[in-house]
């Protein structure tokens, strides 16, 4: 956590909007700058907009130092990717996971899922917690007015624009991640709430990825149930799971013979622990997305 770098701006306060991702991928596997001058006409939106989706593929891992990422190529290539145009929930739902666990950067959607730990809460409480965050680690906090508009954007991304007469239609546009139904508006308030608890659109697969891809982070063939759930960066924290929730999907996981030996749980000292020996977890991607097109 020490390593990641305090990024509280960039995406122009624009909440990345559907076709984005992979627009924005499509564009620096052509060849293509989001600094060059044709840049805004190649993508058909705004300076400010270009800036906007830089960030967005950046942040969610699908562009590595300017050019198309192993996973970003793996979901978004039109002849062989997993999900070429984001058709499937559950592949906003990696790029959830992609964006809150990034390994060079914290930002406000970190904040929120990561190290809130509440679950009702307001726009200031994000930002104290940011400010919090950075004091312990050292790091100068940026100015208020920039905490805030970052929590905004990530606020609105995931619970939406709360709808008013006085709004211009461009703000009401909405973003593919509230469909995940992670952050609810508390109608008449200026409060928010965490939907904690099972996903009906989250596959056991995509829990079973980021499991693998937490402990593997730790070196861990092994976490007890209260670290998968309540650790900063796992999965319990990003995708607002409760108990029952991640149990089920790893018994469901366990119980597919092609991972019955991957998944499953065990004890130690009396302990419940999840175990997880996959060796790569894009093989897990495969199968999900393999099975997707097949059904």
């Amino acid at each position: 956590m020490k390593n990641r770098k305090p990024k509280f701006s960039g995406h122009q306060t624009f909440v990345t909007r559907y076709g984005w991702i992979e627009k924005g991928y499509r564009f620096v596997r052509d060849g293509r700058s989001f600094t060059s001058q044709d840049a805004i006409v190649d993508l058909g939106v705004g300076k400010n907009m270009v800036e906007s989706i830089r960030y967005w593929v950046e942040l969610t891992g699908v562009i590595e130092s300017g050019e198309p990422s192993e996973f970003g190529t793996k979901l978004l290539d039109e002849k062989n990717g997993w999900d070429p145009y984001l058709e499937d929930n559950n592949s906003y739902w990696l790029l959830h996971w992609k964006l809150n666990t990034h390994p060079d950067y914290i930002h406000s959607g970190m904040i929120l899922f990561s190290h809130l730990r509440k679950p009702e809460f307001s726009k200031r409480d994000v930002i104290d917690a940011a400010i919090r965050l950075l004091d312990v680690q050292g790091k100068k906090s940026p100015a208020d007015s920039i905490l805030a508009k970052d929590t905004d954007c990530y606020l609105r991304m995931y619970a939406g624009t709360r709808r008013a007469a006085n709004k211009q239609k461009d703000e009401q546009i909405g973003s593919p991640f509230q469909e995940l139904n992670l952050i609810q508006s508390i109608n008449d308030s200026d409060l928010y709430s965490f939907n904690i608890g099972s996903k009906n659109n989250l596959a056991p697969e995509i829990i079973g990825y980021a499991l693998w891809d937490y402990m593997s982070k730790q070196k861990k063939i092994a976490i007890t149930i209260n670290e998968a759930l309540y650790r900063e960066f796992s999965p319990g924290q990003i995708f607002m799971l409760d108990e029952n929730s991640i149990v089920e999907a790893v018994e469901q996981l366990s119980n597919e013979p092609k991972w019955a030996e991957s998944f499953g749980f065990s004890e130690a000292a009396g302990v419940a622990l999840i175990h997880c020996n996959l060796v790569e977890g894009n093989d897990i991607l495969n199968h999900y997305y393999k099975k997707v097109v097949e059904a």
